[in-house]
């Protein structure tokens, strides 16, 4: 914090405060910390110290606003029978029953579960299918019997 010395000239200070950030602060939002910035000339009063927020991104969770957006993993089996997965939000961990003949890239909507504030924002999640790798002969058979079984689909009809 920038101060003045006897001779006029500007000295830092440096110094650790503990600060409340409400519930619901998103980033290029400013906090006044009332007194709590430099002693005015000629040992007035301190004035007010403005932080600017600044929400550090993750690798996990994407923020727009007061939503969040998150990627969900699904096994194949997963998505066309259904199933009940866990799922990360901001403030910890949800159950999330995904309905069966779920289709990669469909998004689900958890209202309330985004950035906690008064009016909370909400949760998207985006399905992912991840196809475990064929390294066994069993895990190949696997695979040979499923085309077998579903010869008539063709994922490329479609598109």
């Amino acid at each position: 914090m920038p101060a003045l010395d006897n001779q006029g000239h500007l000295r830092m200070q440096e110094r650790t405060l503990e600060v409340k950030i409400p519930k619901g602060i998103r980033s290029g939002q400013h906090l006044r910390l009332a007194g709590q910035g430099s002693p005015g000339f000629g040992n007035g009063k301190a004035g007010d110290l403005y932080l600017e927020i600044v929400i550090k991104p993750n690798s996990l969770f994407k923020v727009d606003g007061k939503d969040v957006s998150v990627d969900l993993n699904l096994a194949p089996w997963e998505a066309a029978l259904g199933a009940t997965v866990d799922l990360p939000t901001p403030t910890g961990k949800v159950e999330l029953s995904i309905p069966a003949n779920t289709m990669a890239g469909k998004k689900l909507r958890l209202k309330g579960k985004g950035i906690p504030s008064q009016e909370p924002g909400d949760l998207y999640t985006a399905i992912r299918l991840v196809t475990p790798p064929a390294v066994s002969d069993s895990d190949k058979e696997a695979y040979q019997a499923m085309a077998k079984s579903f010869a008539a689909f063709n994922p490329r009809a479609n598109g």
